[in-house]
């Protein structure tokens, strides 16, 4: 009997041990944790960053901003010293009446942009379109019944789409991917990640279409989305097509709204966070690294040391609290701080110890 008893002790023993061990794993020490380094670089933007604005687009080491109210087909384009490069209506050349929807920078220094109007024949159509480095319209073509909401250019010069069919609700063999990739010789190439296997609500579209709830980015051979609200993350490996998806583990305490994404030319991704809790009526925001162990379907995520704030939502933060992660820029992030004011920031992420990508 007490032989029973004392294996029986060693055998749950162990099993905390091992425990013990996989918890440690997944919550790396504070000594552990990737810290963000002090501003390399800092850009004012005041024309296109202050109150009222509408949000600018950050992209491959460019500043977007999409007009709304002078021009809707007008895009404008500042570089990371915060100098305007390209102005340029973004429309094919068949159009009568355009509004550009989002926009992203080419790897050549011109525009991609996605939108919808009236064509020169009378038809509703939807498109992409894009300029070079000097604002001229080169290409363009158009997306049938997708409805476009994020665009970027991959390295091969494919463009990558991100929105939904408007029609799939009354014609069952409609195309219901919302990842595309796109030619502008060949148009539509193909097409990932089906709407249902993001959400099978009602509203599932909102997933893509609402702000801050979806992100897409083009990086070196890979494209990358992040479905923040339905907790997924996805990669495409541009040269295979092969796509990995893994489930986001959202630990306690961390905040619901996404306020950027990014993912570094060496492949780190980022998602900047922030929300209110009416339990504490605080206000929590910081920087975190997606961790993605290989031979896993679960990313995980790890606070960027130093980024994670909580503060009362009526006072003013300390000066360089994290706000808004932007983007990245080569293997930098473009951040916003307290006192960077209508400007960005560039700082650099020091690896986490126990991150495997």
């Amino acid at each position: 009997m007490k032989i029973h008893q004392f294996c029986g002790g060693v055998l749950i023993a162990l099993l905390l041990l091992c425990l013990a061990t996989v918890t440690g794993a997944q919550q790396p020490s504070q000594r552990d944790l990737p810290t963000i380094s002090p501003p390399g670089h800092a850009a004012l933007y005041p024309e296109v960053m202050c109150a009222g604005c509408i949000v600018p687009i950050w992209d491959h080491g460019y500043l977007l901003h999409v007009e709304i109210d002078r021009d809707p087909a007008v895009v404008t384009m500042y570089d990371k010293n915060g100098k305007k490069v390209i102005e340029a209506r973004m429309e094919p050349s068949d159009a009568a009446k355009v509004s550009i929807g989002s926009a992203g920078a080419t790897r050549t220094g011109g525009i991609v942009a996605i939108g919808g109007g009236i064509m020169t024949d009378g038809s509703s159509q939807r498109f992409i379109v894009k300029s070079d480095a000097m604002g001229r319209i080169v290409q363009s073509v158009r997306t049938a019944d997708f409805y476009p909401h994020q665009v970027c250019e991959a390295t091969d010069g494919t463009v990558w789409v991100l929105g939904y069919e408007s029609n799939d609700h009354v014609a069952p063999e409609a195309d219901k991917n919302v990842l595309r990739r796109y030619s502008f010789e060949k148009g539509l190439l193909s097409s990932f990640v089906s709407l249902d296997s993001v959400s099978k609500s009602y509203d599932a579209s909102l997933h893509v279409s609402a702000p801050r709830k979806s992100f897409l980015s083009c990086g070196k051979g890979r494209v990358s989305v992040l479905f923040w609200s339905a907790a997924q993350y996805i990669k495409v490996d541009t040269s295979t097509e092969k796509l990995t998806r893994w489930s986001v583990a959202l630990p306690f305490g961390v905040g619901r709204r996404a306020n950027g994404f990014a993912v570094t030319e060496d492949g780190r991704s980022f998602v900047g966070l922030g929300d209110f809790s009416a339990q504490d009526k605080m206000w929590t925001s910081g920087l975190y690294e997606l961790n993605i162990n290989a031979g896993t379907s679960v990313a995980t995520l790890i606070p960027v040391a130093g980024t994670i704030t909580k503060r009362d939502p009526d006072e003013i933060a300390p000066d360089a609290t994290f706000l808004d992660l932007w983007g990245a820029d080569g293997d930098q992030l473009v951040v916003q701080r307290q006192g960077d004011g209508w400007g960005l920031s560039w700082a650099r992420v020091s690896a986490c110890v126990t991150t495997a990508h």
